[in-house]
């Protein structure tokens, strides 16, 4: 179980800290142009001592893990300021994954669980799963077409901007079909999918229970070996049978560039715009869309990664019923202090915007940590979060702040 990470328009002190950093390590980076090695982030890069060999199986490769967390939490129900309650969770997550090894065409298959328990709120015990399986199937050198089939079983954060006051943690079942066509020729690529998500709630939530199809294309041009250019077009259709008046239907365009600095930076930034029309027109939605994220390699052992995103939130709540846009910007530093020692630090702020009621919550959350490996197959984990929420209008819903820290073993095949 995870913290819901805030996100707030508004600069924060944090946030124009980091701003700082990029103009005052700017010009070390250009003239050292260090690269980082093999074009990869502090955490994608390999560690040929430390990372797990799992199992070959044939003609495909199994990796597994089974990671064991305690973690203390200071404001269980994320209630406000007074009502706090303490309590200490322990967790086991057994996660695998098997994938092909083939020249052409590739599987991948993934599936895992998590088991939670409470040491004093026992009715806050959850349990969690999801299988999942990605297949690509290469149709000559520049064609694929890529299918996604997936379950799982999920209990919503107490955390989560709109959760109401239940007795028992909120359940629910969400599936997911796509299939993704692309091709290349020359120096543009399409690529257009089409999907359908399903989100089944058990209990009194069922008024939220909803689908959802949506078609998405994308038109990409490479203007340089390093720099792209890309438009993107998104329109989808969202059924509330138990609660009609919240069917909508979307639709968003982006239009960006992407960065392929392999020494330098990687990542792509997107603008454009978002409609979503709902049965209910006084929930109706329109503004600027966003979508941005960028790491950049400061040096061979130091990641920074930004991203930023706006748009409407997916998923109606449950307390208020009501959808919101919501705004987002954060930014990450990763450092390999040693082979096998990582320092990472993060924070991200934003603000959701209510349609239909006066409401408005600006939220910031931040964590710092450490994971230590200890050889292949024995790695340890420390992280401190926190959550801060502030909700206003004359619709606020609650202010809250909740701190965690977490000790965690991972044991790796």
């Amino acid at each position: 179980m995870c913290l819901a990470k805030g996100i707030d328009v508004r600069t924060h002190p944090i946030l124009s800290a980091l701003a700082a950093s990029l103009l005052l390590l700017a010009p070390v980076h250009a003239q050292a142009q260090v690269v980082a090695e093999n074009g990869a982030s502090v955490r994608d890069r390999t560690r040929a001592d430390y990372d797990p060999l799992g199992m070959r199986l044939g003609a495909f490769q199994l990796d597994a893990s089974v990671d064991f967390t305690a973690t203390f939490t200071d404001n269980v129900f994320a209630e406000e300021s007074g009502n706090e309650d303490e309590d200490v969770i322990f967790g086991i997550s057994p996660n695998a994954q098997l994938s092909s090894d083939w020249n052409r065409h590739s599987l991948v298959i993934s599936g895992g669980a998590g088991f939670y328990n409470y040491n004093d709120f026992s009715s806050e015990d959850a349990n969690t799963n999801y299988l999942r399986g990605v297949g690509r199937l290469d149709i000559g050198s520049r064609s694929s077409l890529t299918g996604i089939l997936g379950v799982a079983n999920e209990v919503e954060s107490r955390t989560d901007p709109d959760s109401p006051f239940t007795l028992e943690p909120i359940e629910y079942q969400r599936s997911e079909a796509a299939l993704i066509a692309q091709h290349t020729f020359n120096r543009w690529r399409v690529i257009g999918e089409v999907g359908h998500t399903e989100y089944d709630f058990d209990g009194t939530q069922t008024f939220r229970d909803n689908e959802e199809d949506y078609l998405r294309g994308r038109l990409e041009a490479e203007v340089t070996p390093r720099l792209g250019a890309f438009v993107q077009a998104t329109t989808d259709e969202r059924k509330y049978p138990n609660s009609p008046t919240l069917d909508s239907n979307g639709e968003a365009y982006l239009v960006g560039a992407t960065i392929n600095f392999t020494d330098m930076m990687r990542g792509e930034i997107a603008v454009g715009q978002f409609t979503r029309d709902y049965t209910n027109s006084s929930l109706d939605t329109e503004g600027l869309a966003v979508a941005a994220n960028l790491q950049w390699y400061v040096t061979r052992l130091t990641t920074l990664t930004f991203d930023a995103s706006r748009g409407t939130e997916e998923i109606i709540g449950g307390g208020t019923s009501t959808p919101y846009v919501e705004t987002q910007f954060g930014g990450r530093v990763d450092h390999e202090l040693r082979r096998n020692i990582i320092l990472t630090a993060g924070a991200a702020g934003g603000r959701r915007e209510f349609s239909g009621v006066d409401r408005e919550d600006d939220f910031l959350y931040g964590d710092v940590g450490v994971d230590y490996l200890l050889n292949r197959r024995v790695a340890l984990r420390a992280r401190y979060g926190r959550e801060q929420v502030d909700s206003s209008g004359a619709a606020a819903f609650r202010d809250y702040e909740v701190n965690n820290l977490t000790l965690g073993l991972s044991l790796r095949l």
